[in-house]
């Protein structure tokens, strides 16, 4: 079966460099040496000043909503995950939604570099940027992830870089990374006094012995999805750089649907990201631009393991159905 992506792996016996020191120390979860270590080395590969790690994206987000004081309304496009909008929504707030040739005038914000490629907001603030895809990817010869008030990532296992499951923030704002380390273990400020209220959403030491292991695969997985990405381009016509999830384009719904019968017949399972448009699950008015995107949007196969083969029969027929 050839996925859209697929988790890359260290060796068992990398793994369990990590796990004995986890024996050794007896130290599983709250905020262990391997999250402390994991976290230092996040923050100096995407130079910023704090990262701290979550249990997954959608609670780095939700923590982050937290941080800022966020109340009432925000503004996001439709043309995203669903976590962008439901993890807010949970939190007590209502989106308002923006279709993707309008400029962001208010804020809070929450802006999605969807598929890694940059969604920079200006002149607005707050603003969250959702980077769950952008690991990756730069800006102006800085990781994107430096931009905005903070940016939240998902480190899950689908992703170019992962931890099984799990989430971080990165920020430059001192007050909203000490808010973020308190209010992801329930608020505790000391063994018995709180600065506030929190939740669970720590990364055990499990999970960041896999982070820990992923990042001495990471640039060579980085070079082998630019090679996979240029292969995409030439043969597509796109023109996309560091993306972690390749989006091609058809003229219709039909035509997707289609393609994916015929993608799926040869055990190739291509996926609809975003589908549906955010703005018809939570209501909000129409976005023709992004709700064309979504119902012809299909994004290829891409990941690490994939085969010269693998990739010609995706691009056979891909070039068929488009």
């Amino acid at each position: 079966m050839i996925s859209v992506s697929r988790t890359n792996l260290p060796t068992l016996k990398q793994y369990n460099q990590y796990l004995k020191r986890i024996w050794q120390s007896n130290w599983l979860t709250n905020n262990g040496e391997l999250v402390q270590e994991l976290e230092q080395k996040l923050q100096k590969r995407f130079d910023v000043k704090h990262v701290v790690c979550t249990a997954n994206g959608t609670s780095a987000l939700q923590i982050a909503i937290r941080a800022l004081g966020l109340k009432g309304k925000f503004y996001t496009s439709p043309y995203s995950f669903i976590a962008t909008v439901s993890a807010p929504v949970w939190e007590g707030l209502k989106p308002v939604f923006l279709d993707l040739n309008e400029e962001y005038t208010k804020g809070p914000v929450i802006s999605t570099h969807v598929y890694g490629l940059p969604n920079i907001v200006n002149k607005v603030s707050p603003v969250i940027y959702d980077a769950s895809h952008a690991f990756i990817t730069k800006y102006k010869g800085k990781s994107i992830l430096s931009y905005g008030d903070v940016s939240i990532i998902s480190l899950h296992a689908a992703k170019i870089f992962q931890t099984v499951e799990g989430g971080a923030l990165a920020t430059n704002n001192d007050e909203i990374a000490h808010k973020a380390r308190w209010m992801r273990n329930h608020g505790f400020k000391t063994r018995y006094s709180f600065w506030g209220t929190g939740i669970n959403a720590k990364m055990s030491e499990f999970h960041a012995a896999m982070g820990l292991c992923m990042l001495t695969y990471i640039d060579k997985m980085i070079k082998r999805y630019r090679n996979i990405i240029n292969i995409y381009n030439r043969q597509l016509g796109y023109n996309y750089q560091d993306v972690t999830y390749y989006p091609i384009y058809y003229s219709s719904e039909q035509k997707v649907e289609k393609a994916i019968k015929e993608f799926e017949k040869n055990d190739i399972y291509p996926r609809r990201y975003f589908y549906p448009p955010l703005n018809k699950v939570f209501g909000g008015k129409e976005c023709p631009l992004a709700e064309k995107k979504s119902r012809t949007v299909l994004c290829l196969p891409l990941y690490y393991e994939l085969t010269k083969e693998q990739i010609d029969l995706v691009l056979k027929i891909a070039k068929k159905t488009l």
